[in-house]
């Protein structure tokens, strides 16, 4: 008896999903999984930087895969052929999934002699030491620790000595600020370092 009713169970589920496609109603009646409901993604190096004077090729790839983790094809307005002029350069890449989604992102190549390196990572540092976490000195041996280790880098310049060799003007925990919250470029924030090494407090 319980068998007979199952079978009858399994008649009207299907013959209600016929009755949907006949009627043209194909999604009521299947639902298809599809990579709009996975977002692809493209897969760069990153932004690069290269040390160089002149214009200079810099190799990189790019790949791109749909909401199945399947390759699809990328292009990019820039090729590991490209010969980068010095300075910042945005390569712009695209991808579109077999249902034709479209999926883009970028990354900076910077071509120069002295260009500035801050990883993501010292804001965290930067906000502890803004909210008290660290005092300055415990700061700013960190500063000094990561630019002797090549950690981070920025160019050294000489900058107007108007403060005394021990006093930190407030516009460098301003900035330092400003950058942490993403209003500030690192070329910009790298100022305030530029003059810290020139007071020779880092």
């Amino acid at each position: 008896m319980v068998e007979i009713l199952m079978q009858n169970k399994m008649l009207i589920i299907f013959a209600v999903s016929l009755s949907a496609l006949l009627a043209g109603n194909a999604s009521d009646a299947f639902a298809v999984e599809s990579p709009t409901m996975h977002e692809s993604k493209i897969i760069t190096n990153g932004d690069l930087y290269v040390e160089s004077k002149i214009p200079t090729q810099i190799p990189f790839s790019v790949t791109a895969m749909d909401g199945f983790n399947s390759p699809i094809p990328v292009e990019c307005d820039k090729t590991s052929k490209t010969m980068f002029k010095v300075g910042k350069t945005t390569v712009r890449c695209i991808a579109f999934d077999s249902f034709g989604n479209k999926t883009s992102d970028s990354f900076v190549v910077t071509i120069g002699y002295e260009i500035v390196r801050i990883p993501d990572w010292l804001k965290n540092i930067t906000q502890f030491w803004i909210s008290g976490g660290i005092s300055d000195a415990e700061y700013f041996q960190t500063l000094s620790f990561l630019l002797d280790e090549k950690i981070i880098h920025v160019p050294y310049t000489k900058m107007p000595k108007n403060a005394g060799d021990h006093e930190i003007p407030i516009w460098i925990q301003t900035n330092a600020e400003r950058w942490v919250n993403g209003d500030m470029s690192d070329d910009e924030f790298s100022i305030g370092m530029q003059w810290l090494l020139d007071k020779k407090i880092i």
